[in-house]
């Protein structure tokens, strides 16, 4: 190890020491708001993109917007993709960095090596962040997600904690976009689902939503809730936004949750709207929409009551749902992506 990792490792110790959290947190009792299991609500979590300059300002930033959540009465609450970046304001001048051209390979090896170096102190930070919400609240956050190194490679990776505080499981970003496969990003190459009291839930990342397989595979395992965090570098187009979720819960009559991260920092635009969707049938206004955010900007918080079993109902009264050439798809798809 180089004098000059050595430095910023001791350096990056000091800004993210976890003594000054875990104080802070052990001092909460955990919250107790009346929290009906039935009918079953949830919440999709719109978040600014605002760097900040300490961990317990982050906490207090994300703490706040999940009391949002549970007053209103959801259980479960999933929050965007790239969570982690509002963590780099620790980071002394950093966005002078964030000012550099991600589109050239040497800036992207520059990007690559900062999210290996700082990517598990930003992991302590947001472990001790996410797992307390969930243990305070006794509730299920899925939440979001953060690029970490992983066995030598680089991943984006969302995770999932119980109501006791403890991991009950994760998943990497499935389809990288351009700019993550120039800072070496690893796509992941398995779609998990997780069985909660409640029903079976999986939550790819971001563009994992623009591939109808996606959406396809995690019905056909079973799940009834699918969970989408985004993080999109795109300005604002309404129609271009429709390119992910809402076409995906109608063709694969899930429940969808699209958790959002907005906002300008540097060169960073982030923007879209958080929402809770359903099968057009399911919806009150028949537009495939439970509640969807106001703005694509800010901080907002979005709840709605999703209803399992009608889910589960309509799946297997919907005749075009079942009508597929299984021969077909499996003599020719594999092709189509070699």
């Amino acid at each position: 190890m180089g004098l000059y990792d050595f430095a910023a490792k001791i350096f990056l110790s000091y800004r993210f020491r976890m003594a000054p959290l875990k104080k802070h947190i052990s001092g909460m009792k955990p919250a107790v708001y009346n929290k009906s299991k039935t009918p079953l609500k949830v919440a999709a979590i719109q978040v600014e993109f605002i760097l900040h300059k300490t961990s317990i300002e982050y906490f207090e930033h994300m703490k706040s917007l999940a009391e949002t959540a549970i007053r209103e009465g959801a259980v479960f609450v999933a929050y965007p993709e790239n969570i982690h970046l509002p963590l780099y304001g620790l980071l002394p001048g950093i966005e002078k960095s964030f000012l550099g051209d991600s589109s050239t390979n040497k800036n992207g090896g520059n990007i690559r090596d900062a999210f290996m170096m700082v990517g598990p102190y930003l992991k302590g930070v947001y472990f001790e962040t996410f797992s307390a919400i969930a243990r305070l609240y006794g509730i299920y956050v899925m939440g979001g997600s953060i690029t970490v190194p992983e066995e030598g490679e680089l991943y984006n990776i969302a995770y999932l904690f119980g109501p006791d505080g403890k991991q009950i499981g994760s998943q990497k970003k499935l389809h990288i976009t351009p700019d993550e496969e120039t800072f070496g990003l690893k796509p992941g190459s398995e779609l998990k689902i997780y069985d909660l009291p409640f029903g079976k839930v999986a939550f790819p990342v971001c563009m994992d939503a623009t591939y109808y397989e996606t959406f396809e595979l995690a019905r056909k395992k079973g799940a009834d809730m699918v969970v989408i965090p985004i993080g999109n570098m795109e300005e604002y187009e309404f129609y271009r936004a429709l390119r992910g979720i809402w076409p995906r819960v109608q063709e694969s009559r899930v429940i969808g949750i699209k958790s959002a991260l907005v906002g300008r920092v540097a060169q960073f635009n982030f923007t879209g709207r958080a929402g809770i969707f359903a099968p057009i049938d399911l919806t009150p206004n028949r537009d495939g929409i439970l509640k969807i955010s106001e703005n694509h900007y800010g901080d907002e918080v979005i709840t709605a009551e999703v209803d399992i079993e009608t889910l589960r109902r309509y799946r297997e009264q919907d005749e075009l749902l079942w009508d597929r050439n299984e021969v077909l798809y499996r003599k020719y798809f594999s092709k189509l992506y070699v």
